[in-house]
């Protein structure tokens, strides 16, 4: 995907944003600073939605929207639109919309369920025309034996019928003609090979990443509607493609933290073993996770320690840095000021 199209998309005209941020967050590189920045940037649902491709080099994309006059970029690859910039940025995101729907994307493996079921559409057509030899897809070893397993339990429930209704019904649903002939072009049949984004683009006018962004929301829309019907003969497509809300050891810590009686950051790597930053590290995951009403603030931050940065903190809590607010509260520390970072960013997005 070409990075300063996702950096259009999902820029800010009023906030310099971290191109690096952005860049880890898309591809879920798990940090707590990668996580932090998705929060603020409220970038967090579409957490690693783009892990599976190739996203370029941060400090090109960005040059490649300075020189263009799209952004204004300053030390440390911020970069902020420009107007410009804005105006651009509507007309993709008005090539994509609803952009939410990556959310799905973020939650579940929909690229892996995409090569499965373009796999299972290439061979339910084949046979349907009484054709077992076809070109494969790019598709892993375990994926490549679920459809054949798939194939040889559900064949004589009449497959190829059943996707020309699914397909009838799915993209008779879309908003428009171009959306359903985009979805369609991703597919491979008897006497049909597909379109790449590149050959799509061409036909389209569409900017190649727009186009794999739409798969990608295609794909999600129609994982959703096979997820909701218990009796679809694809079922098996839709298995082991959750992707976890937290790394299972920061699931490991607050769990253990949540589950004893007096739970204490120092006791927790006691017993887990690790160390006492690591926990800090678990614990911030977890609070950037999880609901506010379902992380026990309470237990870690002192009410004293609250109306300190209360008192000291900016207007712009999230920009806050913790140089500053140190030398406003002496014994103040990292730990505290970012789960209290955490804590107001939710608070207000609660409001």
């Amino acid at each position: 995907m070409d990075l300063s199209t996702l950096y259009l998309i999902f820029g800010d005209a009023n906030q310099d944003r971290r191109a690096k941020a952005i860049k880890n967050i898309l591809d879920g590189r798990r940090t707590v600073s990668n996580l932090y920045w998705g929060l603020e940037y409220g970038l967090l649902p579409y957490f690693g939605a783009l892990h599976d491709f190739d996203l370029g080099d941060e400090q090109a994309a960005v040059d490649t929207l300075n020189k263009a006059g799209l952004a204004t970029v300053s030390d440390g690859l911020l970069y902020r639109l420009s107007s410009r910039g804005v105006d651009q940025q509507n007309q993709f995101q008005a090539s994509v919309t609803p952009l939410n729907e990556l959310a799905t994307v973020a939650q579940y493996d929909i690229v892996r369920f995409s090569r499965r079921f373009i796999f299972a559409v290439q061979v339910v057509s084949e046979y349907s025309y009484s054709n077992n030899r076809y070109y494969p897809q790019t598709i892993g070893f375990f994926d490549d034996q679920l459809i054949k397993r798939w194939f040889i339990q559900n064949k004589q429930r009449n497959l190829s019928n059943y996707f020309h209704q699914l397909l009838q019904q799915f993209l008779s649903g879309l908003e428009n003609d171009q959306l359903a002939d985009i979805f369609a072009a991703s597919l491979t049949g008897h006497g049909s090979s597909g379109l790449t984004e590149d050959q799509l683009a061409v036909q389209t006018d569409l900017e190649p990443t727009i186009i794999q962004l739409n798969w990608l929301k295609l794909y999600s829309r129609l994982f959703l509607l096979l997820n909701k019907d218990p009796e679809t003969p694809l079922q098996l497509l839709l298995t082991g493609l959750t992707k976890p809300l937290m790394s299972g050891s920061a699931k490991q810590t607050f769990d253990l933290f949540v589950s004893v009686r007096q739970p204490d950051p120092a006791t927790i790597a006691q017993l887990r073993k690790i160390k006492l930053t690591t926990v800090y590290e678990h614990l911030i995951e977890a609070a950037i996770e999880l609901p506010l009403e379902q992380f026990p603030y309470q237990r870690l931050l002192h009410k004293q320690t609250i109306t300190n940065l209360r008192q000291a903190a900016p207007v712009n809590v999230g920009e806050w840095q913790f140089k500053a607010a140190k030398a406003q509260i002496a014994d103040l520390q990292f730990f505290e000021f970012r789960l209290f970072q955490i804590s107001e960013r939710k608070k207000g997005d609660n409001d």
